[in-house]
Protein backbone atom coordinates (compact mmCIF):
# COMPACT_ATOMS: atom_id res chain seq x y z
CA UNK A 1 0.00 0.00 0.00
CA UNK A 2 1.20 3.53 -0.84
CA UNK A 3 2.45 5.66 2.00
CA UNK A 4 -0.04 8.32 3.00
CA UNK A 5 -0.07 11.45 5.08
CA UNK A 6 -3.53 11.34 6.65
CA UNK A 7 -5.34 14.59 7.45
CA UNK A 8 -8.45 14.78 9.61
CA UNK A 9 -10.75 17.45 8.15
CA UNK A 10 -13.53 19.21 10.01
CA UNK A 11 -16.56 21.15 8.83
CA UNK A 12 -18.83 23.77 10.40
CA UNK A 13 -22.19 24.95 9.09
CA UNK A 14 -21.70 22.99 5.87
CA UNK A 15 -18.24 24.35 5.08
CA UNK A 16 -14.71 23.11 5.69
CA UNK A 17 -12.88 24.97 8.43
CA UNK A 18 -9.87 27.03 7.39
CA UNK A 19 -7.80 25.07 9.89
CA UNK A 20 -8.62 21.86 7.99
CA UNK A 21 -7.48 23.35 4.69
CA UNK A 22 -4.26 24.51 6.37
CA UNK A 23 -3.66 20.92 7.51
CA UNK A 24 -4.25 19.60 3.99
CA UNK A 25 -1.71 22.04 2.53
CA UNK A 26 0.79 21.30 5.30
CA UNK A 27 0.26 17.59 4.64
CA UNK A 28 0.85 18.18 0.92
CA UNK A 29 4.29 19.62 1.63
CA UNK A 30 5.20 16.73 3.93
CA UNK A 31 3.87 14.15 1.46
CA UNK A 32 5.99 15.59 -1.35
CA UNK A 33 9.05 15.17 0.88
CA UNK A 34 8.11 11.53 1.59
CA UNK A 35 6.96 10.77 -1.97
CA UNK A 36 3.59 9.88 -0.46
CA UNK A 37 -0.09 10.60 -1.05
CA UNK A 38 -2.33 12.91 0.98
CA UNK A 39 -5.47 11.21 2.26
CA UNK A 40 -8.07 13.48 3.82
CA UNK A 41 -10.71 11.94 6.09
CA UNK A 42 -13.88 13.96 6.48
CA UNK A 43 -16.46 12.98 9.07
CA UNK A 44 -20.09 14.14 9.16
CA UNK A 45 -23.46 13.93 7.47
CA UNK A 46 -24.08 15.26 3.96
CA UNK A 47 -20.47 16.42 3.60
CA UNK A 48 -19.51 14.47 0.46
CA UNK A 49 -19.65 17.58 -1.81
CA UNK A 50 -16.82 19.10 0.26
CA UNK A 51 -14.40 16.49 -1.13
CA UNK A 52 -13.88 18.69 -4.20
CA UNK A 53 -12.53 21.52 -2.02
CA UNK A 54 -10.14 19.15 -0.23
CA UNK A 55 -8.82 18.00 -3.61
CA UNK A 56 -8.32 21.60 -4.75
CA UNK A 57 -6.06 22.21 -1.75
CA UNK A 58 -3.87 19.15 -2.22
CA UNK A 59 -5.66 15.93 -1.22
CA UNK A 60 -5.03 12.89 -3.47
CA UNK A 61 -7.64 10.71 -1.77
CA UNK A 62 -10.68 11.73 0.23
CA UNK A 63 -12.46 9.30 2.51
CA UNK A 64 -15.87 10.59 3.59
CA UNK A 65 -17.27 8.95 6.74
CA UNK A 66 -21.02 9.52 6.48
CA UNK A 67 -23.65 8.87 9.15
CA UNK A 68 -26.66 10.81 10.42
CA UNK A 69 -25.34 10.48 13.96
CA UNK A 70 -22.23 12.42 12.93
CA UNK A 71 -24.15 15.53 11.86
CA UNK A 72 -23.24 17.05 15.23
CA UNK A 73 -19.91 16.39 16.92
CA UNK A 74 -19.53 13.61 19.45
CA UNK A 75 -16.13 12.48 20.74
CA UNK A 76 -17.44 8.94 21.16
CA UNK A 77 -19.00 8.99 17.71
CA UNK A 78 -15.88 10.25 15.96
CA UNK A 79 -13.70 7.76 17.80
CA UNK A 80 -15.94 4.85 16.85
CA UNK A 81 -16.26 6.01 13.23
CA UNK A 82 -12.66 7.02 12.53
CA UNK A 83 -10.58 4.41 14.33
CA UNK A 84 -11.36 1.59 11.81
CA UNK A 85 -10.77 3.94 8.86
CA UNK A 86 -7.40 5.05 10.25
CA UNK A 87 -6.36 1.42 10.82
CA UNK A 88 -6.92 0.69 7.14
CA UNK A 89 -5.14 3.87 6.02
CA UNK A 90 -1.76 2.94 7.60
CA UNK A 91 -0.68 6.61 7.86
CA UNK A 92 2.94 7.69 7.79
CA UNK A 93 1.86 10.86 9.60
CA UNK A 94 -1.46 11.93 11.10
CA UNK A 95 -2.41 15.64 10.96
CA UNK A 96 -5.41 17.36 12.52
CA UNK A 97 -6.39 20.93 13.41
CA UNK A 98 -5.63 21.92 16.99
CA UNK A 99 -9.34 22.49 17.60
CA UNK A 100 -11.87 21.68 20.27
CA UNK A 101 -13.22 18.57 18.52
CA UNK A 102 -9.73 17.17 17.82
CA UNK A 103 -8.68 17.73 21.43
CA UNK A 104 -11.76 15.82 22.58
CA UNK A 105 -11.24 12.57 20.67
CA UNK A 106 -7.70 12.39 19.25
CA UNK A 107 -5.88 12.10 22.62
CA UNK A 108 -8.02 9.07 23.43
CA UNK A 109 -7.00 7.43 20.17
CA UNK A 110 -3.33 8.27 20.81
CA UNK A 111 -3.46 6.66 24.26
CA UNK A 112 -5.24 3.60 22.89
CA UNK A 113 -2.64 3.12 20.13
CA UNK A 114 0.34 4.39 22.19
CA UNK A 115 1.21 7.11 19.69
CA UNK A 116 3.04 10.40 20.31
CA UNK A 117 0.55 13.30 20.24
CA UNK A 118 1.81 16.88 19.79
CA UNK A 119 -0.34 20.00 20.03
CA UNK A 120 0.29 23.72 19.37
CA UNK A 121 2.29 22.83 16.23
CA UNK A 122 3.57 25.65 14.05
CA UNK A 123 5.27 23.56 11.38
CA UNK A 124 5.54 19.86 10.53
CA UNK A 125 8.27 18.61 8.24
CA UNK A 126 10.56 15.70 7.42
CA UNK A 127 14.30 15.88 7.99
CA UNK A 128 17.13 13.52 7.08
CA UNK A 129 15.97 10.16 5.70
CA UNK A 130 12.42 10.43 6.97
CA UNK A 131 12.57 11.70 10.53
CA UNK A 132 9.37 13.56 11.55
CA UNK A 133 10.12 17.05 12.86
CA UNK A 134 7.72 19.39 14.65
CA UNK A 135 8.16 23.04 15.64
CA UNK A 136 5.66 23.98 18.36
CA UNK A 137 4.79 26.70 20.87
CA UNK A 138 5.69 26.10 24.52
CA UNK A 139 5.29 28.05 27.77
CA UNK A 140 2.15 29.77 26.56
CA UNK A 141 3.79 30.89 23.31
CA UNK A 142 6.83 32.43 24.98
CA UNK A 143 9.20 29.81 23.50
CA UNK A 144 9.41 27.45 20.57
CA UNK A 145 10.38 23.81 20.76
CA UNK A 146 11.84 21.51 18.09
CA UNK A 147 10.97 17.82 18.34
CA UNK A 148 12.41 15.05 16.15
CA UNK A 149 11.39 11.37 16.28
CA UNK A 150 13.21 8.24 15.08
CA UNK A 151 12.81 7.14 11.49
CA UNK A 152 9.31 5.97 10.45
CA UNK A 153 7.69 6.76 13.80
CA UNK A 154 3.98 7.51 13.42
CA UNK A 155 3.04 10.70 15.26
CA UNK A 156 -0.22 12.61 15.65
CA UNK A 157 0.33 16.35 15.15
CA UNK A 158 -2.29 19.05 15.74
CA UNK A 159 -1.61 22.22 13.73
CA UNK A 160 -2.40 25.59 15.34
CA UNK A 161 -5.20 27.30 13.34
CA UNK A 162 -4.03 30.34 11.38
CA UNK A 163 -0.34 29.49 11.67
CA UNK A 164 0.23 29.21 7.91
CA UNK A 165 -2.85 30.46 6.07
CA UNK A 166 -4.10 28.86 2.87
CA UNK A 167 -3.14 29.22 -0.78
CA UNK A 168 -5.50 29.72 -3.68
CA UNK A 169 -7.33 26.47 -4.57
CA UNK A 170 -6.35 24.62 -7.73
CA UNK A 171 -9.76 24.18 -9.30
CA UNK A 172 -10.05 21.13 -11.50
CA UNK A 173 -7.60 19.10 -9.44
CA UNK A 174 -9.10 15.62 -9.00
CA UNK A 175 -8.97 13.22 -6.07
CA UNK A 176 -10.12 9.66 -5.51
CA UNK A 177 -13.25 9.82 -3.33
CA UNK A 178 -14.54 6.94 -1.21
CA UNK A 179 -17.60 7.02 1.04
CA UNK A 180 -17.68 4.89 4.19
CA UNK A 181 -20.93 4.36 6.09
CA UNK A 182 -20.08 2.93 9.52
CA UNK A 183 -22.54 1.15 11.78
CA UNK A 184 -22.97 3.41 14.79
CA UNK A 185 -25.32 3.33 17.75
CA UNK A 186 -25.95 6.91 18.93
CA UNK A 187 -27.49 5.55 22.12
CA UNK A 188 -24.01 4.46 23.17
CA UNK A 189 -22.51 7.94 22.74
CA UNK A 190 -21.70 9.39 26.14
CA UNK A 191 -21.56 12.90 24.72
CA UNK A 192 -23.38 14.76 21.98
CA UNK A 193 -23.66 18.25 20.58
CA UNK A 194 -27.21 19.57 20.35
CA UNK A 195 -26.36 22.49 18.06
CA UNK A 196 -23.50 24.83 17.21
CA UNK A 197 -23.95 28.58 17.56
CA UNK A 198 -22.06 31.09 15.39
CA UNK A 199 -19.02 32.46 17.18
CA UNK A 200 -19.26 35.84 18.91
CA UNK A 201 -16.51 37.99 17.31
CA UNK A 202 -15.88 39.65 20.68
CA UNK A 203 -14.90 36.37 22.32
CA UNK A 204 -13.82 34.09 19.45
CA UNK A 205 -10.16 33.03 19.58
CA UNK A 206 -8.11 35.33 17.34
CA UNK A 207 -6.74 32.33 15.45
CA UNK A 208 -10.31 31.56 14.28
CA UNK A 209 -11.51 35.13 13.60
CA UNK A 210 -12.37 36.12 10.04
CA UNK A 211 -12.04 39.86 10.82
CA UNK A 212 -9.66 41.50 13.25
CA UNK A 213 -9.26 45.15 14.21
CA UNK A 214 -5.93 45.76 15.89
CA UNK A 215 -4.44 48.63 17.88
CA UNK A 216 -0.84 49.41 18.74
CA UNK A 217 1.22 51.95 20.64
CA UNK A 218 -0.02 54.66 18.29
CA UNK A 219 -3.53 54.45 19.76
CA UNK A 220 -2.12 56.49 22.64
CA UNK A 221 -3.86 54.70 25.49
CA UNK A 222 -7.19 53.26 26.66
CA UNK A 223 -9.23 56.01 24.96
CA UNK A 224 -7.71 55.21 21.59
CA UNK A 225 -8.21 51.50 22.16
CA UNK A 226 -11.87 52.20 23.00
CA UNK A 227 -12.28 53.71 19.51
CA UNK A 228 -10.69 50.57 18.04
CA UNK A 229 -13.19 48.44 19.97
CA UNK A 230 -16.12 50.49 18.66
CA UNK A 231 -14.97 49.82 15.11
CA UNK A 232 -14.58 46.11 15.85
CA UNK A 233 -18.14 45.97 17.22
CA UNK A 234 -19.46 47.91 14.22
CA UNK A 235 -18.09 45.52 11.60
CA UNK A 236 -18.42 42.30 13.63
CA UNK A 237 -14.68 41.85 14.12
CA UNK A 238 -12.48 40.52 16.90
CA UNK A 239 -10.32 42.95 18.86
CA UNK A 240 -6.56 42.42 18.82
CA UNK A 241 -3.39 44.41 19.20
CA UNK A 242 0.33 44.47 19.70
CA UNK A 243 2.40 43.24 22.60
CA UNK A 244 3.26 46.84 23.50
CA UNK A 245 -0.45 47.62 23.93
CA UNK A 246 -0.97 44.47 26.01
CA UNK A 247 2.05 45.18 28.22
CA UNK A 248 0.62 48.62 29.02
CA UNK A 249 -2.73 47.15 30.01
CA UNK A 250 -4.68 48.64 27.09
CA UNK A 251 -5.51 45.16 25.81
CA UNK A 252 -6.07 41.74 27.39
CA UNK A 253 -2.81 39.77 27.46
CA UNK A 254 -4.31 36.87 25.48
CA UNK A 255 -5.33 39.19 22.61
CA UNK A 256 -1.94 40.37 21.40
CA UNK A 257 -0.76 39.22 17.99
CA UNK A 258 2.73 38.16 16.97
CA UNK A 259 5.22 35.32 16.91
CA UNK A 260 5.16 35.17 20.73
CA UNK A 261 1.40 35.73 20.93
CA UNK A 262 -1.48 34.81 18.65
CA UNK A 263 -0.86 33.70 15.05
CA UNK A 264 -3.79 34.84 12.90
CA UNK A 265 -5.01 34.44 9.33
CA UNK A 266 -8.19 36.52 8.97
CA UNK A 267 -9.87 37.55 5.76
CA UNK A 268 -9.63 41.18 6.92
CA UNK A 269 -6.95 42.64 9.22
CA UNK A 270 -7.14 46.33 10.15
CA UNK A 271 -4.20 47.88 12.02
CA UNK A 272 -4.40 51.29 13.67
CA UNK A 273 -1.29 52.80 15.19
CA UNK A 274 0.66 49.57 14.63
CA UNK A 275 4.22 50.25 13.49
CA UNK A 276 4.75 46.70 12.24
CA UNK A 277 7.61 45.21 14.25
CA UNK A 278 8.98 41.96 12.89
CA UNK A 279 7.46 39.77 15.58
CA UNK A 280 4.02 41.32 14.93
CA UNK A 281 4.24 40.97 11.14
CA UNK A 282 5.21 37.31 11.51
CA UNK A 283 1.90 36.77 13.28
CA UNK A 284 -0.26 38.07 10.40
CA UNK A 285 1.42 36.45 7.38
CA UNK A 286 -1.74 34.48 6.52
CA UNK A 287 -4.03 37.54 6.43
CA UNK A 288 -5.86 37.99 3.11
CA UNK A 289 -6.53 41.75 3.15
CA UNK A 290 -4.55 44.14 5.36
CA UNK A 291 -5.60 47.76 5.95
CA UNK A 292 -3.27 49.99 7.97
CA UNK A 293 -3.57 53.53 9.32
CA UNK A 294 -0.44 55.15 10.74
CA UNK A 295 0.91 58.67 11.08
CA UNK A 296 4.44 57.49 10.23
CA UNK A 297 4.74 57.01 6.46
CA UNK A 298 7.90 54.88 6.98
CA UNK A 299 6.15 52.33 9.24
CA UNK A 300 6.76 48.72 8.07
CA UNK A 301 3.03 47.99 8.50
CA UNK A 302 2.21 50.37 5.63
CA UNK A 303 4.51 48.38 3.34
CA UNK A 304 2.73 45.17 4.31
CA UNK A 305 -0.76 46.67 3.83
CA UNK A 306 -2.96 46.24 0.76
CA UNK A 307 -4.41 49.66 1.63
CA UNK A 308 -2.24 52.04 3.65
CA UNK A 309 -3.36 55.42 4.93
CA UNK A 310 -0.99 57.99 6.39
CA UNK A 311 -2.87 60.01 8.99
CA UNK A 312 -3.96 60.45 12.59
CA UNK A 313 -6.18 57.57 13.62
CA UNK A 314 -7.91 59.81 16.20
CA UNK A 315 -9.19 61.93 13.31
CA UNK A 316 -9.86 59.10 10.86
CA UNK A 317 -11.63 56.65 13.18
CA UNK A 318 -14.53 58.94 14.23
CA UNK A 319 -15.23 59.77 10.57
CA UNK A 320 -15.07 56.11 9.58
CA UNK A 321 -17.38 55.10 12.43
CA UNK A 322 -19.96 57.75 11.52
CA UNK A 323 -19.97 56.66 7.87
CA UNK A 324 -20.32 52.97 8.76
CA UNK A 325 -23.15 53.69 11.21
CA UNK A 326 -24.97 55.73 8.58
CA UNK A 327 -24.50 52.91 6.10
CA UNK A 328 -25.86 50.39 8.62
CA UNK A 329 -28.97 52.53 9.17
CA UNK A 330 -29.52 52.76 5.40
CA UNK A 331 -29.13 48.99 4.99
CA UNK A 332 -31.52 48.33 7.87
CA UNK A 333 -34.23 50.56 6.36
CA UNK A 334 -33.81 48.98 2.91
CA UNK A 335 -34.19 45.52 4.45
CA UNK A 336 -37.63 46.39 5.85
CA UNK A 337 -36.48 46.62 9.41
CA UNK A 338 -34.35 43.46 9.39
CA UNK A 339 -31.07 43.76 11.36
CA UNK A 340 -28.19 44.85 9.18
CA UNK A 341 -25.41 42.34 8.59
CA UNK A 342 -21.89 43.29 9.67
CA UNK A 343 -20.19 45.46 7.09
CA UNK A 344 -17.92 43.39 4.83
CA UNK A 345 -14.30 44.15 4.05
CA UNK A 346 -15.00 45.66 0.62
CA UNK A 347 -17.33 48.27 2.13
CA UNK A 348 -14.76 49.16 4.80
CA UNK A 349 -12.11 49.39 2.07
CA UNK A 350 -14.20 51.79 -0.02
CA UNK A 351 -15.24 53.85 3.00
CA UNK A 352 -11.63 54.34 4.08
CA UNK A 353 -10.65 55.36 0.57
CA UNK A 354 -13.36 58.04 0.61
CA UNK A 355 -12.51 59.26 4.12
CA UNK A 356 -10.72 62.65 3.93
Amino acid sequence: MDKAVVVIAESEHGELTLASLECVEEGREVADRLDAKVQAILCGSGVTPLAETLAAHGADRVTVVEHEALAQFSADGWLQALAPVLLQAHPALLLAPDSGPARAWLPRLAVRWRLPLVGCCMRISIVGDGYPEVIRHTYGGACQERLVWPYATLICAMLTPGVRGIDAPRHGRAAEVAVVRPELDPARFRDRTLRTLPADPRTVPLSEAERIVSGGFGTGGPDGMALIKQLADQIGAALGGTRVAADRGWLAAERFIGSTGQIVAPKLYMAFGVSGAGQHLSGITGSETVIAVNSDRTAPMLKRADLGIVGDLHQILPILLSKLRALAVTDASSNSGEPAAPTDSSVVHRTLEMTP
